[in-house]
């Protein structure tokens, strides 16, 4: 019964959005909420960014997966030490995750541009799971209640950041503990698995035209049991204010994203378009962001990205 239990969670789990059986959420937008995935980024920016971001996961499967996220961060007074928080919830089927992070950073100056900083999450939510309405092949099964089980479940994030004005690199460890999650008897297959992040990504000008830029970045994610898998990106700035931005997920989805910031307040939209075996009962997912970027010089005409 044990391997039932943990062969189900895992595709609960794997299919949510979450990447090969990862237990984190997946976003299509992460260049504008990178902080979501690593905590060092906390305080790197010269304003404070407040952002929502609400992630509908393949649409036209009933009970699909849905991620709604509140976070901000800032820089405190004395330039080293950022810090954030991140309210989060998660729904898929029988399945839910409502939680928070509490974030705090420290940035080391390498010169006046470019700067390295240290980050960690401390992370607590309630995992639920809806035993009501499980229908089994094997009846009368000691190891299913059917009733609501409910644990809560800490953990932490530990990330490193690299950045100057055009370009950034970072790498993330997440659920550093792989707490366990005990429902249904406590059984000990039930748990998180560590999680490991590398992002990077790099700002092209271009002289006969300073309106434009372009970014091409990478996110590589992986779990201790689950290969490498890759987002490839690309962005097209214009005016600052505007952009436009394609990515590939290799065997998953094609992503297209668009956005503009008016003053300090920004809005994006991204489509992801489904390739995978999924692809005869979707539509393909959808997520919305918005945000502002609270004490923004808009006189300098600074842009959130």
């Amino acid at each position: 019964m044990k391997r039932f239990l943990l062969g189900f969670a895992f595709l609960v789990l794997a299919t949510t959005g979450y990447v090969s059986a990862q237990q984190l959420p997946l976003y299509s937008q992460y260049m504008l909420n990178d902080f979501f995935i690593n905590p060092a980024i906390a305080g790197s920016k010269e304003y404070s960014p407040v952002l929502l971001s609400i992630h509908k996961q393949w649409i036209g499967i009933k009970d699909s997966p849905s991620t709604q996220t509140l976070s901000g961060h800032t820089m405190l007074s004395n330039n080293n030490v950022g810090i954030g928080a991140i309210i989060f919830n998660d729904d898929f089927g029988p399945e839910s995750r409502i939680g928070i992070q509490a974030i705090y950073s420290y940035h080391f100056h390498i010169d006046r541009l470019n700067k390295i900083s240290l980050g960690l999450a401390a992370t607590a939510f309630q995992y639920k799971m809806d035993q009501r309405f499980f229908t089994l092949t094997i009846y009368d099964d000691p190891a299913i209640t059917y009733m609501v089980e409910k644990t809560i479940v800490p953990d932490a994030t530990f990330g490193v950041y690299a950045y100057g004005k055009k370009y950034y690199a970072g790498i993330t460890a997440a659920d550093l503990f792989q707490s366990k999650l005990k429902i249904n008897r406590n059984l000990d297959d039930n748990k998180m698995v560590r999680h490991y992040f590398v992002m990077g990504g790099y700002k092209f000008d271009f002289p006969n035209s300073p309106q434009l830029q372009i970014e091409p970045s990478l996110l590589m994610k992986m779990t201790e049991i689950t290969p490498p898998q890759f987002d490839i990106n690309l962005k097209m700035y214009y005016d600052k204010d505007y952009w436009f931005g394609m990515s590939i997920r290799p065997g998953d989805s094609f992503i297209t994203a668009i956005g503009f910031k008016h003053n300090q307040y920004y809005f994006g939209y991204a489509y992801d378009f489904t390739f995978s075996d999924l692809s005869s009962y979707t539509f393909g997912s959808q997520e919305i962001i918005f945000g502002v970027n609270i004490g923004e010089n808009v006189r300098r005409s600074r842009s959130f990205f």
